[in-house]
């Protein structure tokens, strides 16, 4: 077998994009990347990754949402995006009031016997909060104050503290006090992995 001279080889010159729609609307989105079509429409909740090929790193990319089987534009913004690097755009708010952001991810693997997450917040109607791992006290608090449209910064724990609670507060409100979201069992954190 000899190698065809006149085959390309394939294009390194790319970048990856996870997509989440937490739009609450009843519709599926259809995402465009820079002009490229993201097949297939996507349901709230279901994430969809894909990439594209990249000219120059550094790109300033385009990403618009429309409306699934409409040519109705949810939400455009721009990303600048570098070469192999993977990124995060999400729509959240509602059809009258959507918000798209992009923002990179860090997909180094975790410290050894730990899991690496962050969190967005995508409830428009909630002010900033806090997340709780393993245990309601304070020093189970391991992130703070996130804003609507904000992603946290990432944070190692263990998936032992994930498995025991996570809490999800008004931000500087103790989980004694308010709790807005509260999991046990949660069991299918894996050492080793990252997750939003």
């Amino acid at each position: 077998c000899q190698k065809d001279e006149d085959t390309p080889l394939p294009d390194p010159n790319r970048y990856y994009v996870n997509m989440y729609n937490f739009l609450m609307e009843a519709y599926d989105v259809q995402w465009n990347i820079n002009g490229l079509d993201v097949e297939p429409a996507q349901a709230y909740g279901i994430p969809l990754l894909s990439f594209f090929p990249l000219e120059d790193s550094g790109e300033n990319i385009t990403i618009r949402v429309l409306e699934a089987g409409s040519s109705q534009i949810l939400h455009s913004d721009s990303c600048t995006v570098e070469q192999n690097n993977y990124y995060m755009a999400s729509l959240m708010g509602s059809g009258d009031d959507p918000l798209l952001t992009c923002e990179p991810m860090d997909l180094r693997a975790p410290s050894l016997g730990k899991v690496k997450l962050r969190m967005m917040h995508t409830a428009g109607h909630l002010g900033p909060i806090d997340l709780y791992v393993g245990g309601s006290a304070p020093e189970n608090k391991l992130i703070t104050g996130v804003g609507y449209g904000e992603v946290s910064a990432y944070v190692e724990t263990t998936e032992e503290q994930l498995w025991e609670s996570l809490i999800i507060t008004p931000s500087n409100v103790s989980p004694a006090d308010t709790t807005l979201l509260s999991f046990i069992a949660n069991e299918g954190f894996i050492s080793g992995r990252i997750y939003l």
